[in-house]
């Protein structure tokens, strides 16, 4: 159950730092300043700092959802005598 618990930690974290890159990035886009984006993203463009933030977005989705497969079968064995 350890593991279970620490998957929906580092899913939740994931899925905030994925949104977290993702807006970052379009604030970059918006101000017009290209010399903002080795400063504040740390990619080359912020084309890359959008994929990599889907990128970290779907890992937090498939844990959180691998994470709640495990509860599910945990429970579903506590249940059976």
């Amino acid at each position: 159950m350890f593991f279970t618990k620490a998957g929906r930690v580092v899913a939740w974290l994931a899925l905030t730092f994925g949104i977290a890159r993702i807006a970052i990035a379009l604030i970059v886009i918006q101000s017009g300043d290209p010399s903002l984006v080795p400063r504040y993203l740390g990619s080359g463009t912020t084309g890359q700092a959008i994929d990599q933030g889907f990128y970290v977005l779907i890992f937090g989705i498939v844990l959180g959802v691998l994470t709640d497969i495990s509860r599910s079968l945990a429970n579903k064995s506590q249940d059976q005598p």
